[in-house]
């Protein structure tokens, strides 16, 4: 009778530098969702439980942040992504980069540049966004 092999010796490895590269694509992808928001693209690249920090200090969850882009209270036009550094530990990664937008909000248009960091978890094979934070560059 041949031997099978176990679960754990059936599951291929996955390379770290293919995790990073779908990473960056979730990155990516967050930020082209910023620019161009759908509920179903929102809720696609976010975490339920998720927290979103702004470098003014408020914090959002999901809801509250996906109700701002939605609504056009903040409408991004420009959004640029440089410096981007990338740590994976199983299933949860961590993002750094700096952060050029133009920001439409009510009554003025506003330049930012900031340092973002964001957490992503792995779910149902998916990189999707936990958390982020931002501060004044």
């Amino acid at each position: 009778m041949a031997c099978q092999g176990t679960k754990e010796e059936e599951k291929k490895p996955v390379k770290a530098d293919d995790e990073i590269a779908a990473i960056a694509l979730a990155v990516e992808t967050l930020k082209n969702t910023i620019l161009n928001p759908t509920q179903s693209s929102l809720l696609a690249v976010t975490h339920p439980d998720m927290t979103y920090g702004h470098s003014s200090g408020t914090i959002e969850d999901r809801a509250e942040f996906m109700e701002v882009l939605l609504s056009g209270k903040n409408d991004y036009k420009a959004f640029e992504i440089s410096e981007q550094t990338i740590k994976v530990s199983g299933e949860t990664a961590w993002v750094r980069h700096i952060m050029d937008a133009t920001i439409d909000i009510p009554e003025s248009s506003v330049e930012v540049r900031l340092d973002v960091l964001t957490t992503w978890v792995k779910m149902d094979g998916d990189w999707i966004l936990f958390a982020r934070q931002a501060f004044k560059y």
